[in-house]
């Protein structure tokens, strides 16, 4: 893959990781990959006092670039105590990327190898975010249909391989936002006994302040999603006053909590800041569009309509030879604004771990567009999209995700004994 604004993940030092190395800083192991063979993050985690906790609470903030928090609070906090960058997955996108953080492997292991991408044993696209089928307007239709959605996984989450054989086991909280907890992507590895509902920062600190009050003395492992920042980034833009304002917002009220613990209980806390991926920003002079009438053009060469993972496009095949006429075609409709890949080409440039199997391909595409910095793709749908909403215009995306840009690929990782915040 040669580009000179485009990335290779790193999945040594990967976000799929992140859970494993946190249970080990309370001295529990799973049969995961974890961060301390990497030389640089063991140092980061002695140094901040990291290990032997009796509770580690991580906060999995979405769409947190390390350039994009360079202009704020957070961004100094990474700079102070030495903050480590890991990589995101491909693609950079939410369903694939927290997928993995939770199951502790990359998508190629657990098999969500995108946001809106076939499924074959349904012949179908699925929007994995929401769990509805293409064009499907209301949330968890495929869960209501009575679809066990966690027979798609091709592996468990890093919780369920947690032994609780020792005298105290570990009290499990999955901390998210009222609106999605115990819905869409969340079916895949939450279970919703161990669901922490909230509406915003204050309401999932002060749950968090509840939990330890009512576990004491038992090791606790808290995952506290937020993704209002991801939709700050989309909306303003990920270098916007607005994104820097909300990590501003986000590292205000975790301090405001750790001044909450006693001192005995922040001794004993370990606080991890992560997140799935980063943003960039879109310039929609650049913007690839596919109109009805496009994909007319090139109907009988796929098998379904495209998948989409945000600046990534998935297109699945009806033969090798209806592969060579779409990619012929695709490179002269996008010129140089995306890469299109074939499957050679995605498994020699090793955007995905391991071997590229008809399985992954099944799901990820027979081709792939690959958007290039600043550029995002459109597919024209059968419903109707107003150009004014109320009293001001439709907003388009500022920012997005999804590709192999710096912005999207590098993301921070900041453990830390919640002393340091004191």
């Amino acid at each position: 893959m040669d580009t000179d604004d485009l990335y290779l993940p790193d999945y040594k030092r990967n976000i799929y990781k992140v859970f494993p190395t946190a249970l080990r800083c309370m001295g529990r192991k799973v049969p995961r990959d974890d961060l301390f063979s990497v030389p640089e993050v063991r140092t980061h985690l002695k140094k901040n006092n990291a290990m032997d906790a009796r509770r580690v609470i991580v906060c999995l903030v979405d769409s947190l670039g390390v350039s994009n928090i360079q202009s704020s609070k957070l961004g100094q906090l990474f700079d102070d105590i030495d903050g480590i960058t890991l990589s995101s997955t491909f693609p950079s996108i939410t369903s694939s990327a927290v997928t993995s953080i939770h199951m502790g492997v990359p998508p190629t292991e657990h098999g969500i190898l995108g946001h809106r991408i076939f499924f074959p044993e349904y012949g179908n696209v699925i929007d994995t975010l929401r769990m509805a089928g293409q064009g499907v307007r209301f949330r968890d239709a495929i869960v209501t249909a009575g679809i066990d959605v966690r027979l798609l996984l091709w592996s468990k989450p890093v919780v369920d391989l947690l032994s609780q054989q020792h005298e105290a086991p570990v009290v499990h909280a999955d901390g998210l936002p009222n609106h999605i907890a115990g819905t869409g992507l969340g079916h895949f590895f939450t279970d919703k006994p161990n669901i922490l509902p909230y509406t915003d920062y204050i309401d999932a600190f002060g749950m968090t302040r509840r939990l330890i009050d009512h576990y004491p003395t038992q090791p606790i492992f808290a995952t506290l999603y937020f993704g209002i920042i991801d939709y700050i980034a989309h909306k303003f833009g990920p270098y916007s006053q607005e994104y820097r304002e909300s990590c501003n917002l986000f590292l205000r009220q975790l301090r405001a909590f750790i001044e909450r613990l006693t001192p005995s209980e922040a001794k004993e806390t370990t606080i991890i800041i992560c997140s799935d991926h980063g943003q960039t920003p879109l310039h929609e002079e650049r913007k690839i569009l596919f109109s009805k009438e496009d994909l007319e053009e090139v109907k009988g060469t796929l098998i379904g309509p495209p998948g989409h993972s945000g600046r990534v496009t998935h297109f699945y095949c009806a033969s090798s030879g209806k592969r060579k006429k779409l990619k012929e075609w695709l490179k002269a409709h996008v010129e140089d604004r995306a890469l299109i890949l074939d499957t050679k080409e995605i498994a020699k440039a090793r955007l995905l771990p391991g071997k590229i199997t008809r399985r992954i391909i099944g799901r990820l595409g027979d081709l792939l567009l690959i958007c290039r910095d600043g550029v995002d793709t459109e597919i024209e749908r059968e419903y109707h999209r107003p150009g004014h909403e109320g009293l001001l215009p439709r907003r388009k995306l500022v920012g997005h995700h999804g590709s192999l840009s710096s912005d999207e690929l590098y993301v921070p990782f900041l453990a830390f004994n919640a002393e340091k915040l004191v």
